[in-house]
């Protein structure tokens, strides 16, 4: 259910972003010092509050607007609601996102129990799982509060797709459970994605180590942007594939987009897009006539093989993209129940997406990399 201007920031280190370069905050007509302020997402922020610190939280889903939420991350013991004592020694993730985060800090050993343990990727947790280490809480409206409460804690991290989270979050608050909303998968642009991790390390006390990790990300993927900036063959890109009949267009705003673009290609319903923040249900028709000439076709959902596309509408053939075997989906990285890495470490290698798309777009540019996380469909 998670969803995908990247704007690049001239001169504008992270470093600049954390506490070398403090500055003030106006916030509920008060006056905090800002610790961390992001450089690509606006969707939240870290405040110093005496020796505590408090993330803040914008418009964690879909449709809200002036909704935020503050949490206070203290080294005392404090029972208030959306207060959490750090650093957290046990944790649940109610996304698979949360634990790439987790585990690109080297604290997967934190995480007690997730949603959906059959697809999670991870090799590290799966063995957690398979030891009974981690177990599995349920999904959304049928999370299992006994299980959540035998566990016992620190603090739950969730996503929400609308306010319905709330009732949840009442719930957990009457048992004594912190429910933190993380929102990355609202954000535009690659690495305001990945910058969700200095959030989630505080939590930990190792939102340093998270800030230097994510300059490297950043340096990386500027340095791989700027190799197609000056291509002059820009392939047509087709995208995703019709789903019980519909086909769902990503927004031009979107983080998939985003990449495509910053990997020197063309998407072919720019346009139609470009005043949409969310996807744009479309009928087969439309797009099987409008990009009859595509170059390359990526996304098909779960596709694996030129068969099973087929099989959704035979006209798919017709696509110059699939006459010409230039098919790629985001799928290689398959573990035995389905779930997909791509969408799980994928959060904190936007660069090595990048480097995918580039070498789909522009092999001649990267002619030692392999593919990662597409691959070439058959």
């Amino acid at each position: 259910m998670k969803q995908n201007v990247w704007f690049l920031l001239i001169g504008i280190s992270l470093v600049s972003a954390c506490r070398q370069n403090r500055i003030k905050n106006e916030t509920d007509g008060e006056q905090h010092e800002v610790y961390y302020k992001p450089a690509f997402s606006e969707r939240f922020i870290i405040e110093n509050d005496g020796d505590d610190k408090r993330l803040i939280v914008h418009n964690p889903w879909q449709g809200s607007q002036n909704v935020k939420f503050t949490y206070t991350l203290t080294n005392k013991n404090n029972d208030a609601v959306r207060t959490v004592k750090i650093p957290v020694e046990r944790v649940i993730c109610l996304s698979s996102t949360h634990v790439a985060f987790i585990d690109f800090i080297d604290k997967v050993d934190k995480i007690v129990g997730v949603s959906g343990a059959g697809y999670i990727s991870n090799e590290n947790l799966r063995q957690r799982i398979a030891n009974s280490q981690t177990v599995d809480v349920g999904y959304e409206n049928y999370l299992s509060y006994e299980v959540i409460a035998s566990l016992k804690p620190d603090v739950i991290f969730a996503y929400g797709v609308d306010g319905e989270l709330g009732k949840t979050e009442a719930k957990l608050n009457e048992m004594g459970i912190k429910l933190v909303y993380i929102g990355e998968y609202l954000e535009e642009t690659p690495l305001a994605k990945t910058e969700w991790l200095v959030a989630v390390a505080a939590f930990f006390n190792e939102e340093e180590k998270a800030i230097e990790k994510l300059k490297t990300i950043e340096k990386e993927y500027n340095q791989l942007k700027a190799l197609a900036e000056n291509v002059s063959n820009k392939p047509k890109v087709l995208i995703n594939a019709p789903y019980r009949d519909v086909w769902y267009l990503p927004s031009a705003k979107s983080t998939a987009i985003n990449l495509l673009k910053d990997a020197g290609g063309e998407y072919i319903f720019e346009r139609e897009t470009q005043n949409s923040r969310e996807s744009n249900p479309t009928n087969i028709e439309y797009v099987y006539t409008k990009a009859l000439d595509a170059d390359v076709w990526i996304n098909q959902n779960s596709e694996t093989s030129l068969r099973q596309l087929q099989s959704l509408d035979r006209r798919l053939t017709n696509i110059s993209a699939f006459r010409n075997g230039n098919v790629y989906n985001n799928n290689k990285r398959l573990n035995p129940h389905g779930g997909n890495d791509f969408w799980e470490s994928g959060i904190v290698n936007p660069q090595i997406i990048l480097k995918d798309l580039l070498k789909i777009f522009h092999p001649y540019l990267l002619p030692e990399h392999q593919l990662f996380y597409y691959q070439k469909l058959e």
